[in-house]
């Protein structure tokens, strides 16, 4: 549920986007931005076309942001569309309490930026300029060709080379998708193209090899259609999506969190502390939430054992309950390759087909729906090695479970109706 602070913030943004562009509406097709991931830091990116002359910029993906952010070195951000955004305007004010902002030499609105990789913070101004969007070719039933539009979004934009420390290579700044921020990319589609807000990630666009860590994918707002190729089947079909509620952590609300009551490893439910999975509201610590900033997910450390304990146990299950069979091959263990512990000889694992009456491998349990993660349970660290890809969070961490992006797939934030849409993976969506 939206704070009376945040309703009253898309008012006066209303107003000022309005005034400030006008473009003719779009069409509510939701709009679409390929996706990349960086090899060396395993950080997303998404390609904005702003600015005039219309130039490509980086940023990378930062779910919990509080607005997009670029670095305007001298002669790195030219663009004769850029105006600084006035201390006394609405926006300015609008970015008060979220973004902290004051007023600097000439009148500027001054804002602080946030790397999420490095935590650092450094001040720099509120400006905006002119974004090029494409509409979502999923909506279309015929697939048709995008239609582009332009909007005018404001940005931060940094003046200090180190807020830019630890950035994937070739990015320019970041951009942020927060929850609760009027200034986030997610509010700011919303208001200037007049959708909902809401966005969805596809972390696994076109899978040749589910184990290989894929590098494209796409971010969506605006809602779907999501249309995606069942592989095996030459066919094409829209996302079929489950839900569960979005909460909202009192000390962290520009991100996402949600209510896992317990994992399932194999039919196996792991016996983990309760006050583990929920947030405790003075602290903020604990639970769940969702962040692809982190490659795979992290479990607080005695769930991680509890986790391992009962992955390992299956396999030895499996192994003592096949050992009779002709030909059979045991699963076999390799030695760990960091930042995994449990790690198999990818030739003896068997395919999923093998376990049509078997549970899920993986699941998050929620009050009302599970979510399967079996497909993504695994990673190929190596040709011929397979690890279960899930990493020690430690002792005490900030966040009890943090869902990676390894495990994400498909996944949409509809925050207007506070809720988290997932896809169940099925052997359909692999070519084996």
């Amino acid at each position: 549920m939206a704070s009376s602070y945040f309703s009253s913030s898309v008012i006066q943004f209303l107003a000022f986007f309005f005034s400030l562009s006008q473009l003719p509406s779009s069409s509510s097709r939701g709009i679409v931005f390929q996706l990349e991931r960086d090899s060396s830091t395993l950080q997303y990116l998404i390609k904005i076309n702003q600015g005039t002359p219309s130039t490509a910029v980086k940023l990378v993906v930062d779910l919990g942001g509080k607005l997009p952010w670029l670095l305007c070195l001298k002669g790195t951000y030219n663009s004769s569309s850029i105006r600084p955004v006035k201390c006394m305007s609405a926006l300015c004010s609008l970015a008060t309490k979220p973004l902290n902002s004051t007023c600097i030499y000439k009148n500027s609105c001054s804002i602080y930026t946030n790397n999420p990789v490095t935590n650092s913070v450094a001040r720099g101004e509120l400006v905006s300029d002119l974004v090029t969007v494409l509409s979502n070719e999923d909506s279309n039933v015929t697939l048709g060709t995008p239609v582009a539009s332009l909007r005018r979004c404001a940005f931060g934009c940094a003046a200090t080379v180190y807020i830019s420390g630890g950035l994937a290579k070739g990015a320019n700044g970041v951009a942020g998708l927060g929850r609760s921020s009027a200034l986030s990319f997610v509010t700011q589609f919303s208001v200037g193209f007049r959708f909902s807000r809401i966005f969805a990630l596809d972390l696994h666009d076109n899978i040749n090899d589910d184990k290989l860590n894929q590098t494209r994918g796409k971010i969506y707002f605006g809602g779907g259609s999501y249309i995606h190729y069942l592989y095996g089947y030459e066919d094409w079909a829209d996302r079929v999506l489950s839900y569960t509620p979005l909460l909202i952590n009192p000390k962290r609300k520009e991100e996402y969190f949600i209510d896992v009551k317990s994992i399932k490893v194999h039919g196996e439910t792991l016996p983990i502390n309760k006050k583990l999975l929920s947030i405790n509201k003075k602290t903020g610590t604990g639970g769940t939430k969702i962040d692809i900033q982190i490659p795979y997910t992290t479990l607080q450390t005695s769930i991680y054992k509890e986790y391992i304990k009962a992955y390992t146990g299956w396999v030895e299950r499996y192994n003592n309950a096949n050992a009779k069979v002709l030909d059979f091959t045991n699963i076999t263990m390799v030695t760990p390759v960091a930042p995994f512990s449990a790690c198999y000889n990818s030739s003896t694992i068997p395919l999923l087909t093998s376990f049509d009456s078997a549970p899920p491998g993986v699941a998050f349990i929620f009050a009302k729906s599970v979510w399967n993660i079996s497909l993504y349970d695994l990673v190929r660290v190596k040709d011929g090695v397979d690890c279960v890809g899930f990493v020690d969070g430690g002792s005490k961490p900030k966040t009890s479970i943090v869902i990676g992006a390894r495990q994400i797939g498909f996944l949409e934030f509809d925050i207007s109706r506070s809720g988290l849409g997932f896809e169940q993976p099925s052997t359909k969506d692999l070519e084996f």
